[in-house]
């Protein structure tokens, strides 16, 4: 299941899954969530995926494949905060593949994902806006 977290600033989405993530979680919380969101500009995503969550549904997964691909290029930075290693190796073989910056933390280090995440400034370069990669 997802829930948001609140009191971020308005361009982070802020979420947590637990439990088993379904489609209808996608269907119904993230995707309108992000999409209203993204109306308005890039955005920063932060995900903390807890110590009790099990798993996605197939069906989960394919719709987050599938707004991964269509929105590749609609965030900024994306903190993910979890202690699952098999989690934490998929995010960073797939990081690489977003255009804003990724970062990885400890559920433990919650704390400074919420800094990162709010108080990370884009690099400016010329013209197009870089990001910086840690």
């Amino acid at each position: 299941m997802f829930k948001l977290i609140e009191g971020l600033p308005q361009n982070v989405l802020a979420i947590e899954a637990s439990g088993k993530v379904t489609h209808e979680d996608y269907r119904s919380i993230l995707i309108p969530k992000a999409e209203a969101m993204m109306s308005k500009g890039t955005l920063r995503m932060l995900y903390v995926i807890g110590n009790e969550f099990v798993g996605f549904e197939l069906e989960a997964l394919w719709d987050d494949g599938k707004f991964g691909l269509k929105h590749w290029h609609d965030f900024s930075h994306i903190a993910v905060v979890a202690d699952q290693a098999w989690l934490r190796a998929t995010v960073s073989m797939f990081s690489p593949f977003f255009r804003g910056e990724v970062r990885i933390f400890q559920v433990s280090e919650l704390a400074a994902a919420k800094t990162w995440i709010t108080e990370n400034e884009p690099l400016h370069i010329g013209g197009p806006v870089a990001f910086k990669r840690l």
